[in-house]
């Protein structure tokens, strides 16, 4: 008789429902703000990229002082002046400034390539999601990029938590599952196709192909994520979001796959929507 005791699901019901009230504020505080544009985006751009600033220190540099803070937080708004006026050259120069400015004063503390990476990440990113706003159809590339992320990333955890099974990568995220990635990887490019079908440009192979590719770019940016959480052994990036632990921990895969968008449109000379 097989005594051996039922499979637990990691599922837990409280910690899912604070998830759900946090996603049911956070989602349509941003899609106002994407829908709106101008000074509504500009301003939550620049409240999340400086409460990534302040958590990346605050993850990566123990020793931290008031000017580490503010050469974090306060830097990355230089590069969201200029790339809200349009002037993308001037923002990527002052972006390399500030990160030489904070790796300056971190050198005395050891390790300035924390405060480096940590800053061209978030800026390289945050810049890529102002570009893709800005111009003919910038809100459609922008609702594209939150559909695919978001169902992805929401597929994942649901049926990663039931269906368990392999794990994805254990010595970096023990809980994402081969399982939850399948999901997410199908939901992120049902979502990103059905977007542009929804809007009326139909839904094309290299569509279909780009929803998926940025569906395992989506996870590739939540797993750098774990990784550096280990490497500087903190739980989360902050505790500002109840059930999702700090803002770096909700964008990491909005961050990932927003540089890929940008990268796509650039390297080929996308058209009026990508």
């Amino acid at each position: 008789m097989n005594t051996a005791p039922p499979v637990k699901s990691r599922f837990k019901r409280r910690d899912f429902w604070v998830r759900m009230v946090s996603a049911l504020i956070l989602i349509p505080v941003t899609l106002t703000c994407a829908i709106l544009g101008g000074i509504w985006f500009i301003l939550l751009v620049a409240l999340a990229s400086a409460a990534m600033g302040r958590e990346w220190v605050r993850m990566s540099d123990r020793g931290a002082g008031a000017r580490a803070y503010a050469a974090a937080m306060l830097g990355l708004m230089v590069p969201i002046y200029f790339a809200n006026s349009g002037q993308w050259v001037w923002a990527l120069l002052s972006l390399f400034l500030v990160a030489l400015i904070a790796a300056i004063e971190r050198a005395g503390r050891g390790e300035p390539w924390r405060a480096v990476g940590g800053l061209l990440y978030i800026g390289f990113a945050v810049l890529s999601i102002l570009y893709l706003r800005s111009g003919q159809d910038g809100l459609l590339r922008l609702l594209y990029l939150f559909a695919v992320v978001w169902a992805a990333d929401s597929a994942a955890y649901i049926f990663g938590s039931q269906m368990r099974g392999p794990k994805l990568w254990p010595s970096v995220s023990p809980n994402k599952t081969w399982s939850g990635f399948v999901a997410g990887l199908i939901a992120g490019t049902l979502a990103g196709s059905l977007t542009f079908y929804i809007a009326g440009y139909g839904v094309a192979a290299g569509l279909v192909v780009l929803s998926a590719v940025l569906a395992v770019i989506s996870v590739a940016g939540d797993l750098l994520s774990s990784w550096l959480k280990r490497r500087f052994g903190v739980k989360d990036t902050g505790t500002s979001i109840p059930g999702h632990g700090g803002v770096l921990d909700r964008l990491d895969s909005i961050l990932a796959a927003g540089m890929a968008v940008a990268a796509f449109m650039l390297l080929f000379g996308g058209n009026a929507v990508l």
